[in-house]
């Protein structure tokens, strides 16, 4: 069946549209892999038509089952496995090619990026994407297993190193993006080496920590907080032994736990300004949203994988990197606006800001199963891809940034 949309017969079904893209924006990966990747990636769109609610669960069954292959079940399931143990599935060129996908050729100025970890059956992840319409858009996941078993890197804090050093070379060129980290990543080495490489960051910082500012040795929570005001503190020495130079934005308003302590590189008030410090951490909240879509709504709580479990996962979360940049986008698209008109019931009060009910990837999932909205969703998400493949971004609103000039400046 052909799909299309905005009344124009598309070039290609959606499987032929997926290989495409990936054809066009995954050069590193091999011919066979990409083949292999498409089918995975509709595979999971084609989980998306069945809500699965807070309790469901995914395997490697499930997924295999629903391959678009005109074959045997047994056939399906051993395709799938071989793409798991395909050791020339790397994150680096998942990576580039995602960002081909989702930043586009039109990709320009100061994007930020969140950082997190997340855990995936028995396997952990660091994920990293650009947040978008209440979600995060994934760019690159790269898993790990406790104990620590990595032959490649030492320690989690080295493959946390690679995982942004992998991040930043894979960026556009006319692209600078902004690492915007919790508590977790708030470590004296980390913020040493990225003030000797220019990175830019917005790390959440301990408030037992101890500082040293304006000659007083202190600990962060000493620092003085102005309700509902952020507060920057330059020429902060962070860690008293280590004393890595940084500025400190103090944040807090009646709500919040605690107050905000947050890192930025010293001297970058030009770049990074102190209110919109506090507006791009506040959208770190959108990658727990994505969490708890990957592992509530799409089951990856309950995936189980037993043998050589870290490799295996992080070859199966690329292919739903994909997948789930695919739903956010079609779920946030002029289509899914029209059709929350007769799906949604919205509050009667505004809550967080806004009075609407249903998320972008719930929007998704209601408009591949929806009998009045199925095919026209369908071809909605083709007409993503095509577009994609010609190099525009699958977001129709870039994020956050600042002038070009501003970030050369």
């Amino acid at each position: 069946m052909r799909q299309g949309g905005g009344g124009e017969p598309p070039a290609l079904p959606l499987g032929e549209a997926v290989l495409s893209l990936l054809h066009a924006c995954f050069p590193a990966l091999s011919r066979p892999v990409r083949k292999t990747l498409s089918l995975v990636t509709v595979a999971f769109l084609g989980l998306l038509r069945a809500p699965r609610g807070g309790n469901g669960t995914l395997s490697l069954l499930a997924l295999s089952r629903v391959l678009p292959l005109r074959t045997t079940a047994h056939s399906k399931e051993k395709r799938l496995h071989r793409l798991l143990d395909n050791a020339r599935l790397e994150p680096k060129g998942i990576t580039e090619g995602l960002l081909r996908v989702v930043v586009g050729r039109r990709g320009v100025g100061f994007w930020p990026l969140l950082v997190d970890q997340t855990k995936s059956g028995a396997a952990q992840a660091l994920v990293a994407g650009v947040p978008y319409a209440g979600r995060v858009m994934p760019l690159s996941v790269y898993t790990f297993e406790y104990p620590w078993l990595e032959r490649t890197c030492g320690s989690q804090n080295a493959l946390e190193e690679a995982f942004l050093c992998d991040l930043e070379t894979a960026m556009p060129q006319s692209v600078v993006p902004v690492f915007v980290m919790d508590r977790g990543y708030a470590r004296a080495s980390l913020l040493r080496k990225s003030n000797a490489l220019r990175r830019l960051y917005i790390i959440r910082g301990r408030e037992g920590t101890r500082v040293r500012h304006g000659g007083r040795r202190l600990k962060l929570h000493d620092l003085k907080v102005r309700c509902g005001v952020a507060v920057r503190y330059r020429d902060v020495l962070y860690q008293d032994e280590e004393q890595v130079p940084v500025d400190v934005v103090v944040y807090w308003e009646p709500g919040q736990k605690s107050a905000w302590y947050l890192l930025v590189p010293p001297a970058s008030e030009a770049v990074l300004g102190t209110g919109e410090v506090v507006a791009l951490y506040r959208e770190r909240m959108q990658v727990e949203h994505g969490f708890r879509d990957w592992k509530h709504q799409l089951g990856l709580r309950g995936l189980q994988l037993q043998q050589r479990i870290a490799p295996r996962t992080g070859r199966l979360l690329m292919a739903f990197c994909l997948a789930y940049a695919l739903g956010v986008a079609l779920g946030a698209s002029a289509l899914a606006e029209a059709a929350r008109r007769s799906l949604e019931r919205p509050r009667r009060k505004p809550r967080h800001g806004t009075r609407r009910v249903l998320s972008v990837l719930t929007m998704a999932m209601l408009l591949l199963w929806h009998g009045r909205w199925a095919q026209r969703a369908r071809q909605e998400l083709c007409r993503l891809v095509l577009a994609a493949r010609r190099g525009s971004p699958l977001m129709r609103q870039a994020p956050p940034r600042l002038a070009a000039e501003a970030i050369a400046g």
